[in-house]
Order: C-alpha cells, then structure tokens, then sequence
C-alpha cells in the first residue's frame, strides 16, 4: 500500500502498529505533513497521542529516545537527498529510504548514540536530551554541509564550555577563576563515570583533557579580560534560552578550531586522564577554518530547520547540569540552613528557599513569605507568577521530603546532599534550554538579573 493508504489504515486502527518498522514508517510519512512547523517535536505528539513509540516496557513513551529516531529520520533525509543528486524521498520511497539508512534507523542505532544508563533517567524520559556518547549524524557543522570527519562526539567539550561562559556571564556572582574551577572539575567527574558506566561495552569514551577542555572555553571567550562583562556582551540577549545547536548550524562555531592551533597528533596525544599540564599549541594559529556560514535570509532558515531537526535540547547533558548544580552550591554555601540569609534574585537562593518550604508543617504561610520575597528581589513578575514558580518547584522536590518522612535533615553535609541530588537529577530547574511550545512541562523561568 502507498503511504496516504498506510497513514490511513493505521490511523483508522485496520492495520495494528506492531514493530519498529511500522513506528518508524508511520513516523517518515508525519514528517512531511506541511502543518508540521516544530518538526521533531510535532511528530512526537502525533506519535504519542495515538498510544506508538519506538521504546518497549520502561522505555515506551521515553520522550529522548522517541525524538532522538525522528531526529534520525531528519538526518537521513539530508543523507539520502545528497545522495540523489539533491532530490528529497517522498512518503512512497520508504522501503528504499529505510534500506539505505538503515544503520541509522534501526530499532538498535539508540544504543550507538546513548548510554543505557543515561537515557533510562526520569529526566530523559520526561525531557529529550541530545546523545552522551556521539553527536547526531552531521550535526557538528553547518546545517546541510557536513565535513564528513568522522564519527565522535566533537560538540561535547565546546556545547560544555558554552555553557560555562552563558552561566558566568549570566550570574557573575562568582569569579571567573571559581566557575572555571568548577567547570573543569565536574567534567572530569562526568567524565569518569561516564566511563565507568559504559566499561561493560564496546563504547570507547575519549578521557577527560584539561588541555583540550580550556581550549574550548578560551574558544568561547571565557577569560578574565571578560569579568566583569563587557557592555557588548551585556548587550547580547544573554538571558535567552541556550541555542548552540542553531549556532553551529549558522557556522557560528567552528567544531575543529583547534586544527589551527594543535597538529593532529598533539590534540589526540591529550586524550589522556593522566595528563598533568595544560599542553602548549604547536601551531601558529593561521589555518583558515572550513565554516563560511551563512547570512540573511538564509539564516532564519537554517535556525528553524536546526530546531526542527533536533538540533536543540530540551534539558541538557550530564556535564552541563552537573556544572550548573555545583555552581549553584557554591553560591548558596554557608546558607543551606539560614533562609533569612538569602537573597531571592539569586536562583539558586529561591530553590533552597522552596527545598526548606517542601520540609515544613505551615506550608501556606512559607509559600507566602517565598512569594513576597522573590517578587520584591524582582525575577518574577507578581504574586500569581510567584506562587505558580514556587508550587511547581515544590512538585519536583516533595518527593525527596517524602523519602524522608518529612523530616529536615540534622546535619549540614546531609541537607547540602539533598540540595545537590535535587538539582543534579532535576535539570529543568536551571530553565537553560528552550522547551517544544507542545512540552506539557513548567518551565522555570525568570526575569534577567540586573548585571552590574
């Protein structure tokens, strides 16, 4: 049967979804549908709603998995269209399509991207999340022009450090010198237990290099020549939710920037979790970069595609929540029991005032106190904004105070535990990236800080 009759009978319930194909076919042809302007994240939907994902028992409905084969779809569209001389396939060319993308689309290609562990976390079954182990196909340059380098994981170490350099730049209540610190220092963790997660596979994860790590945040532009931040930077819409997927799609950022700077062999002899000092570069650092990208109008384009294609996270990687969860301990050290100490324009502040409301008996009059609090320190608008944030942080973190009976922990190293495990598995709260407008998810944002 062609495609409309396929949508059609299954649809209709006359022909049963039973196998990854039927997901997977079903899934190609709703990705032609012209009303479909959030790509990936309207396919999701349609899939959902109808009862079909590609994920079975605990995975079924896991949301990263589901837009992660749809945004395999989208990447083997653009594979398959340069492979045919620039012609697009049409619902009809499933079968041919799926056979020459198949190490792309089958119902194990998951496995080559996540690791188990990760993708079977809550928030990767709530929140899609880009791949912990390689980039999406030909997602680490200018959208629709590949450089065929290989298969890695070439955007982790720079989408981290552009993480770091948003979040000092966003809130420089710490020094350039401490957020640094600390970036380098969960990476390294992250790192390690990433590898320690996948030991028992063929997954061969790249070792931590302090080298290659400071390479990336210096590439973007985190430096003490930039603290505090400059007027030009404060004039970016730096408060905006993180968009470095669109960027390297644009060709903002060129994924092989080092080649100017590190030979081959010096850049991969760093990979290497025993590497003392920071490397210096042998090369001068005038080897043209192979990014050109692209202008306007082509540049609304791209941005739009890069999104629907998935291009773009709804919570982030482990390296850049466990960044941001350790930034905001240090921010609130000291403060774990003291709430008359906090300062509520402050995030991190807010949410160990609302981990210290979810532990209380006179919840009402807490959840009123939080209220006045916040809206007068200004990052939220007015009492009904105030309270909608504060009720919905409480949702995430009743669940620790259930576990434990309700109780506030006696000792300090016990509370700031729990203030890290919250934040730690709950990313959201951070509200760095961009939710799907259909992601029935709260999203915590607030206003921008006054930077001064």
């Amino acid at each position: 049967m062609n495609a409309e009759e396929f949508r059609q009978n299954v649809e209709d319930g006359q022909t049963p979804i039973t196998s990854h194909d039927d997901v997977l076919r079903i899934a190609f042809i709703y990705s032609y549908d012209p009303f479909n302007k959030d790509g990936v994240f309207d396919d999701v939907e349609k899939l959902h709603k109808r009862g079909w994902s590609f994920g079975h028992g605990d995975m079924k409905f896991n949301r990263t998995l589901d837009v992660f084969y749809l945004a395999q779809i989208a990447a083997a569209i653009w594979r398959y269209s340069d492979q045919a001389d620039g012609e697009f396939p049409q619902p009809d060319d499933f079968d041919a399509f799926y056979a020459q993308q198949h190490e792309l689309l089958n119902q194990d290609a998951w496995r080559q991207y996540y690791s188990p562990d990760f993708i079977a976390q809550p928030t990767s079954a709530r929140f899609y999340r880009l791949p912990n182990l390689q980039d999406l196909p030909d997602s680490s340059g200018e959208l629709g022009k590949p450089r065929k380098k290989g298969v890695g994981h070439f955007t982790k170490l720079p989408r981290w450090a552009y993480n770091v350099t948003r979040t000092h730049w966003r809130q420089p209540t710490l020094s350039v010198t401490t957020i640094s610190k600390i970036a380098l220092s969960t990476l390294q963790q992250t790192i390690l237990q990433l590898q320690k997660d996948c030991s028992t596979t063929q997954f061969q994860i790249q070792p931590y290099s302090k080298t290659q790590a400071c390479f990336w945040l210096k590439y973007m532009d985190m430096d003490s020549s930039l603290d505090p931040v400059p007027m030009h930077v404060q004039k970016w819409n730096i408060n905006a939710p993180y968009d470095f997927g669109v960027n390297v799609a644009l060709g903002l950022y060129d994924m092989w920037a080092w080649e100017a700077h590190y030979s081959p062999e010096l850049w991969a002899s760093m990979s290497s979790a025993n590497e003392p000092l920071l490397l210096e570069p042998d090369l001068d650092g005038t080897g043209k970069s192979e990014v050109s990208g692209c202008g306007w109008p082509e540049s609304a384009g791209v941005v739009a595609e890069a999104w629907r294609s998935g291009w773009e996270p709804e919570v982030g990687s482990e390296e850049e929540i466990a960044f941001l969860a350790a930034v905001a301990l240090k921010e609130a050290e000291g403060l774990v029991d003291m709430s008359s100490n906090l300062d509520y324009a402050v995030r991190s502040h807010m949410l160990l005032g609302v981990m210290r409301a979810a532990f209380v008996a006179d919840r009402d009059d807490q959840v009123e106190n939080l209220k006045k609090s916040m809206v007068q320190a200004g990052r939220l608008d007015d009492d009904t904004t105030a309270e909608q944030w504060i009720r919905q942080a409480l949702i995430v973190m009743e669940p620790y105070a259930r576990k434990l009976h309700g109780l506030w922990p006696d000792a300090e190293d016990d509370r700031t535990r729990l203030f890290r495990n919250i934040l730690e598995e709950n990313g959201q709260l951070f509200a760095r990236w961009q939710f799907s407008p259909r992601l029935k998810e709260f999203a915590f944002k607030l206003k921008p800080r006054q930077i001064t």
